[in-house]
């Protein structure tokens, strides 16, 4: 709605999903930068120590 008057867009279904895409990826960026203002590095565990523990978990 534009000024209280119903409207309309039309447009192809590959660009409306292109603008979902980057909807998307806007928000996730969002939600990074959120976690990175509480991010504690004294916590944080490092891609080595991650495999290491996962890497043997059978799925």
């Amino acid at each position: 709605m534009k000024n209280n008057t119903p409207s309309a867009v039309i447009l192809p279904v590959e660009t409306f999903e292109e603008m979902q895409n980057e909807l998307e990826d806007l928000r996730l960026q969002v939600m990074a930068i959120e976690r990175l203002t509480t991010f504690d590095a004294d916590k944080a565990i490092n891609h080595t120590d991650v495999v290491t523990r996962y890497s043997n978990k059978k799925h």
